[in-house]
């Protein structure tokens, strides 16, 4: 019996040699940061997501008109004074072309317009006929 013990034990042995030999076997660990030091991500923005101003309306009378400054000041039903720039491009019906803003002071007009930058850009000016 002492001999089968023997032969076991160095079974045994022979396999726990083989079970921790020098070979390595490399596996892939990737680093991972814990959830809380981890920068929060945010969703990028289209860049191009830029909307033009919403047109606006105003009825009123037409007063100072500065057609060197492209300038004028529409007075609506409730007495509020309201100023707009103007270009060549603003449209005006009613009354003739941009140029002939000039003659239109004291008329009642709409104003189709857009504001930016606190400033109001008038896109259209609608002269009433006889007023």
């Amino acid at each position: 019996m002492n001999t089968s013990m023997l032969i076991v034990s160095l079974i045994c042995l022979m396999g726990l040699a083989a079970c921790s030999g020098k070979e390595s076997v490399a596996v892939y660990q990737p680093k991972v940061q814990p959830i809380s030091s981890q920068e929060p991500v945010t969703p990028a923005t289209p860049a191009a997501e830029t909307r033009p101003p919403a047109e606006q309306f105003v009825v009123g009378q037409l007063t100072d008109i500065n057609m060197d400054a492209k300038t004028f000041v529409l007075k609506d039903t409730k007495g509020n004074a309201h100023s707009f720039a103007f270009s060549e491009t603003t449209k005006l019906t009613g009354g003739g072309g941009v140029k002939d803003l000039r003659g239109q002071q004291g008329k009642n007009a709409t104003i189709r317009y857009v504001e930016s930058d606190n400033r109001k850009s008038a896109v259209q000016i609608h002269i009433e006929v006889g007023s």
